[in-house]
């Protein structure tokens, strides 16, 4: 068989003995924060007179009864409780880490680098609807869930509405996961199979075994605190990766020129086609209500707020989102380094790389791949944010099938052994399911836009929800389950259809131009390269050609304006008779003052299928407004 130059690259730009060790680290630290936080870091249990509860029995509660002792029994066991929510005890600073960990993946690293590359910098406005979205999450979600004291987030739904629409919306969240799951561990199997070419099923099913073994011993806690560590290796990877990126390349204003000749350079387009895959008001506004839907309350989100000991997550989040609009700018600017390197030589034309995903790891292979430990710091950073987004999934997704399918929907109240053994049975089989999923995942290209799409249809439709509960105070449940179906639908229709007309090449993506002149004569002439001809898409459904930015708002104010609509038509609730701790604070001043007589009354109703140790922390308790 006669050997090309690519395929001799290809062999060049591999891993060292170096890489392999650093990379083999990183999983042995992962694993050993199993062991440490399962068998050697457990808490014991406290009893309500010896709590040292920083949060103090809530205002109202009667003597004697502490907020602790409702605590121990909120899944059934004070096991459960330090599993799922480490007893609410965690502290600030890694709980901060394992939220930045959760916002920026390893879709974030590898996706967004390819988008710059291939459609422009108009994308890096995405850094103003992620702050934007830290000052909706902190006014608006996430006082209300703080308030309550909920163990999952969808508990609200219930105690807004009703148990049909809780049961919806926590099924919408399992189901959107198990599509999200395989996602997450393609991203560094992706890399690690340019790097290495190990197989991708063989170094997903090593991801999985790593993360499912972790999380099974240790839970909550050791989600977090691996989390903490695995974001700092992330971030010190990218940032060095770029640093040295740029020194190589002669200094960010080659960058900067090279980028605008190639017409990467685009901030402001303001064309009011909703069919650009990138205009300024497709990023600014529908990158907004993704981010939002993604982030204000997703049960992975919410619990860990839920696990400090106070209302500290009100005081983090911000600082959360700054860090993180932080990141995502350094990943934007990867992609305009990548661009300024290949700039004359596109790799994937000449067949050095299969898609766009692997290019960050080609370059860092090429650039970096000579200092033997840095291209096994990156890969592992890749690793560590893969595995930080999967942890903390199967983690959350298994308190969701334990408190709203299992005891919500069918009303099941299990022992506390058989919780136990539900959880983490959960847990395994969430991700053994992920990696039988990671063969349909490998056949789709751009996961960037693809993670979006699909999770769209889900985020969207829960946020929607549960923004239609706290900022419309007069909707009921007749117009937040009609409002939530219409949203499923209307997203749902739209995100399949666009991926299916792809599937089929009735739709393509308009990458910007890119150049071979600067290969080498061997690559050029044993590569075929041919140029793209992109389909006539004027006769396609015109929702099917939307932006993947879009996908997300129509979900979000289909809910709101069907739901208010049914609410208005199928008697309105009253707003004196509404709890205001159900609604936004943001919304507070517009409700009228007898309703504030009813402040807490909706979590002490609790219905009579609640036992003692089902009830969430709020409930049970009277509470009264100073």
């Amino acid at each position: 068989m006669t050997t090309t130059l690519a395929d001799s690259l290809r062999e060049l730009y591999k891993f060292s003995a170096v890489d392999y060790g650093v990379f083999a680290s990183m999983l042995i630290l992962s694993a050993a924060c199993g062991i440490y936080f399962g068998f050697f870091k457990r808490t014991t249990p406290q009893t309500p007179e010896s709590s040292d509860d920083e949060c103090g029995p809530p205002v109202g509660t009667p003597p004697g009864v502490s907020r602790s002792k409702r605590r121990v029994t909120s899944y059934g066991s004070t096991s459960m409780d330090e599993y799922l929510l480490g007893s609410r005890k965690l502290k600030a600073f890694p709980v901060a880490m394992s939220l930045v960990a959760g916002y920026i993946s390893g879709v974030t690293i590898l996706g967004t680098p390819s988008e710059i590359y291939n459609f422009g910098t108009q994308y890096w406005l995405i850094i103003v609807p992620i702050v934007l979205m830290g000052v909706a999450v902190c006014s608006i979600y996430l006082p209300v869930f703080c308030s309550l004291k909920l163990n999952s987030s969808y508990e609200y739904l219930e105690l807004r509405f009703n148990s049909s629409v809780r049961s919806i919306a926590s099924v919408m969240f399992v189901l959107d996961e198990l599509f999200f799951l395989p996602m997450i561990i393609y991203v560094p199997a992706l890399a690690f199979n340019q790097v290495t070419g190990f197989n991708l099923y063989i170094i997903g099913a090593i991801v999985c075994v790593v993360c499912i073994f972790y999380t099974l011993l240790g839970g909550i806690k050791a989600v977090v605190f691996t989390d903490a560590w695995q974001v700092v290796v992330m971030f010190i990877s990218v940032v060095i990766v770029v640093i040295l990126g740029t020194i190589a390349i002669g200094g960010p204003e080659i960058i900067w020129d090279r980028s605008e000749v190639g017409g990467r350079l685009e901030f402001f387009n303001l064309d009011p086609s909703t069919y650009e895959r990138q205009t300024m008001w497709s990023v600014l506004i529908g990158g907004f209500f993704y981010w939002t839907s993604f982030n204000s309350v997703n049960q992975p989100m919410v619990q860990r707020y839920m696990s400090l000991p106070t209302e500290e997550g009100e005081a983090i989040d911000c600082d959360v989102h700054v860090g993180m609009g932080v990141f995502v700018s350094v990943c934007c600017y990867a992609g305009l380094l990548i661009y300024a390197h290949y700039y004359r030589c596109d790799p994937m034309s000449v067949g050095l790389v299969k898609t766009d995903d692997q290019l960050f790891p080609h370059y860092v292979m090429e650039i970096v791949g000579h200092l033997q430990g840095i291209p096994g710091l990156f890969i592992a950073g890749v690793f560590g944010a893969a595995l930080s987004s999967l942890s903390v999934v199967l983690n959350s997704t298994s308190a969701v099938l334990l408190e709203d399918i299992l005891k919500g929907m069918f009303r099941v109240n299990p022992s506390p052994r058989v919780a136990n053994i539900f959880v983490r049975s959960s847990v395994v089989v969430l991700g053994l399911a992920a990696m039988g999923c990671l063969f349909i995942i490998e056949k789709l290209g751009g996961i960037l836009s693809v993670a979006t799409s699909l999770s769209a249809i889900a985020a969207g439709t829960t946020c929607g929800i549960f923004t239609l509960g706290m900022l419309v105070p007069w909707s009921n449940s007749k117009g937040a389950l009609f409002g939530g179906v219409s949203g499923a639908l209307m997203s749902g229709w739209v995100s399949l259809g666009a991926q299916f007309a792809s599937a089929n090449g009735q739709i393509m993506p308009h990458k910007l131009p890119i150049s071979v002149d600067g290969c080498a004569a061997d690559l050029v002439s044993n590569s075929t390269i041919v140029n793209p001809i992109y389909p006539d898409e004027t006769g396609i459904f015109p929702l099917y050609r939307l932006s993947y930015h879009w996908i997300t708002p129509i979900g979000v104010v289909t809910v709101m304006i069907v739901g208010t609509i049914v609410s208005f038509l199928t008697e309105p609730r009253n707003l004196k008779d509404i709890d205001p701790e159900l609604i936004s604070p943001v919304i507070h001043r517009f409700l009228p003052q007898e309703s504030f007589g009813n402040y807490g009354s909706a979590s002490k109703d609790v219905p009579l299928h609640f036992t003692e140790e089902m009830r969430p922390a709020a409930y049970g308790t009277e509470r009264s407004v100073g």
